[in-house]
């Protein structure tokens, strides 16, 4: 107990001093990897293991700057429910969703590194401070769980961009189903839609609602809010929020999904935490990246990459890492005195965060005196969770959210009670958040200092062009409305009504409280021009052999959810790609084989048509083998679609390959009729195609 104790002052000094807490030593010890990740959250966690299974003999190592999510200060066995969890100044975390969550990213915990802005001059000189992960796991290891697919039209703003044809909604679908293991019996979990087999939990809160759910949904759709599931047909409207939490009620964060302990226990894995990263390395023309250089205690240490270092540092670091290395613009690097490795002018700026306010409400239920702080957080109820991962530390109160739709709104509904809140005396409250994702307002990352443990100079620009106040006003009245007129809440708390019954005193209340919904993005955004861009379509540095970036950072463009589950997929979509640049196997999405079954095709003699969609940008030869015995082989034109013919068989498969890989194998199994047979489409294919 005593050694954990004083480890964990030490750490706690460390993070608190870093600079006069214990002398640099330079060491000359460099080991060598085939591969670098940085940062080991969402992505970087993610990317680690898909390298490991991708590439069997290759080494990985995965530097993170905070503490491993298995260190006992950070593990179940140090939680207690009381009386300290709600003290923000004790360097624990515990998985039961339903306390942590809210509260770790937004505190001085262990766990999270909180940031804070510049003053804000159109926000009453206010500084925004937010959270970022600080431990193994990264953000999913102290966020809210929140489980959100992105919307279709989301990915047809980003494969608009030329370079970016790839992210379109067809391209994502198949990773978003290879992540994830969707663990509800609800019929409206589609076999064509939801993975069941993939590493990321994804579940429906075990906590059921306390107001009145079908008051509130007919309020909506009265007032044009329209129901709707996110997480399988990908279209706006009203929906339930689903989380990453796992079947026994455990918080369910990249670190826990990837770095199992067979990622852990592979000699060829290395994690190294408390090791923040100094600078990249290159090569003596400057033109590849060879490594990085790291502090790990008191010692510098460098590590060599002979295939690739990937930076998945989030959308502060990866940004400050690059321009320590000698990559950003110019003149802000000469002007510390940091030699100039590429110009890229869009290092750092793009910084595109989500202004987010809360208003609070009374419910019209009675205050219920059982569902109070202490019978939540009492031992009987820890021990429940502890051993039957049930009750009310297993999760959050069934929150309702609205993302996009018809009005354009976005925002989220969480009842307070019974989650213990020490906001009022009372449990009968909930409160609103809405949140605006189109602001047209960019802030910037910039460098402060050469010094590695100094906070950059980070501008969020929060409302800064007034016109992104309008759609968080219209939000906050919008819903304000429903919950009356579904009988749903019966006061104002947080504003009063005086400030809701006047409009200017309500635009000078979200001024006064709006705040950053920590979703930010953009710093290292993708595109194919390096004037406006710092990565390509396949996360390359422009100009940079052998550097990718893989984070929040490279979206353009901020997504209206919570952005893990898309991180996720881009995650394992990215692996997917460079498994294809070293080995040539196209990623998942590329191809569909299809069963022609229907007119202008039709089955011809004794002969059956197949399909094959190439999708990807460059030509492919592809060769089909039949359970007949018959086989053959074929190009396609980059973004074309050709055809080939089997021998007419009611039970035949067609299996597809790409250098040997097998890329499809579909059946036709319609044995009334082998002319007006079934369609089977990919794991690509959305629901258009089948029939």
């Amino acid at each position: 107990m005593y050694k954990h104790v004083f480890t964990l002052i030490c750490i706690i000094l460390c993070f608190t001093m870093p600079v006069y807490c214990l002398e640099e030593t330079t060491t000359t010890t460099t080991q060598t990897y085939q591969w670098i990740v940085v940062g080991a959250g969402c992505s970087g966690a993610t990317l680690a293991r898909k390298l490991l299974d991708y590439f069997p003999n290759d080494k990985v190592l995965l530097l993170e700057r905070g503490i491993d999510n298995l260190d006992p200060v950070f593990t179940d066995e140090t939680c207690s429910p009381e009386p300290h969890i709600f003290n923000t100044t004790r360097p624990v975390n515990c998985t039961y969703p339903a306390i942590i969550a809210p509260r770790r990213s937004v505190s001085p915990a262990l766990g999270s590194h909180i940031y804070t802005s510049i003053p804000q001059p159109q926000l009453r000189n206010r500084s925004i401070s937010f959270g970022a992960g600080n431990v193994t796991g990264g953000g999913t290891s102290i966020n809210g769980m929140v489980a959100f697919r992105a919307l279709r039209e989301e990915f047809e703003e980003i494969s608009s961009t030329p370079g970016l044809e790839e992210y379109n909604y067809h391209a994502f679908l198949p990773y978003y189903k290879k992540m994830e293991n969707n663990q509800n019996s609800n019929p409206k979990v589609f076999w064509d839609r939801n993975g069941n087999s993939g590493r990321v939990p994804v579940t429906n809160h075990k906590v059921g609602s306390i107001f009145n759910e079908k008051a509130f949904l007919k309020a909506s759709i009265a007032n044009g809010i329209h129901p709707t599931d996110i997480n399988t047909i990908q279209i706006g409207g009203l929906t339930k929020a689903q989380a990453t939490i796992t079947e026994n009620g455990r918080r369910a964060s990249s670190a826990i999904n990837y770095l199992d302990s067979t990622a852990r226990n592979n000699y060829r894995f290395t994690l190294k935490n408390i090791s923040k990263v100094r600078r990249i390395l290159f090569n003596s023309a400057g033109t590849a990246a060879t490594g990085v250089e790291y502090r790990t205690g008191n010692q510098i240490l460098s590590a060599l990459a002979t295939r690739e270092v990937i930076i998945s540092a989030g959308t502060v670091e990866s940004p400050r890492i690059l321009k320590s290395s000698g990559i950003g613009p110019s003149a802000e690097l000469q002007s510390l005195g940091i030699p100039v490795i590429k110009n890229l002018p869009a290092v750092g700026t793009n910084y595109f965060e989500k202004p987010l306010t809360l208003a609070n409400f009374r419910l019209t239920i009675p205050d219920n005196p059982k569902m109070n702080t202490s019978i939540v957080l009492s031992n009987s109820t820890f021990r429940q969770w502890k051993m039957y991962g049930t009750g009310y530390l297993a999760g959050w109160n069934n929150p309702w959210a609205v993302h996009g739709g018809s009005y354009d709104l976005d925002a989220e509904f969480h009842e307070q009670a019974p989650l213990p809140d020490f906001t009022y005396n009372f449990t009968n409250w909930m409160r609103l958040i809405c949140w605006n994702p189109h602001t047209k307002s960019r802030g910037s990352i910039k460098l402060n200092t050469t010094d590695i443990y100094d906070n950059p100079i980070i501008d969020v620009a929060l409302l800064r062009d007034p016109s992104d106040a309008d759609k968080l006003i219209e939000c906050n009245y919008k819903f304000r409305k429903i919950l009356t007129d579904a009988g749903i809440i019966s006061g104002d708390l947080l504003p009063p009504t005086s400030v809701w019954d006047n409009t200017t005193a309500f635009r000078d209340y979200v001024y006064s409280v709006v705040s950053a919904t920590q979703h930010n993005c953009g710093t290292c955004r993708l595109g194919s021009n390096s004037s406006v861009a710092v990565v390509d379509g396949r996360h390359k540095v422009f100009g940079i052999k052998k550097l990718r970036i893989m984070d929040y950072s490279v979206f353009p463009y901020v997504l209206r959810v919570n952005p893990a589950l898309t991180l996720y997929a881009l995650s394992e979509k990215l692996a997917d790609y460079i498994r294809e640049d070293y080995q040539s196997s196209p990623p998942l999405g590329r191809v569909t084989l299809q069963f022609q079954c229907t007119p202008p095709i039709t089955a011809i003699n004794d002969y059956s048509i197949w399909s094959v969609k190439n999708t990807y940008s460059r030509p492919y030869v592809y060769h089909w083998y039949s359970t007949t015995g018959v086989q053959g082989s074929f190009s396609v034109e980059a973004y074309s679609q050709s055809y080939f013919y089997t021998p007419v068989d009611s039970t035949q498969a067609v299996t597809l390959k790409i250098n040997g890989i097998t890329i499809s194998t579909k059946y036709a199994t319609n044995t009334t009729c082998p002319y007006c047979c079934l369609l089977y489409t990919s794991d690509a294919a959305d629901e258009e195609d089948s029939g």
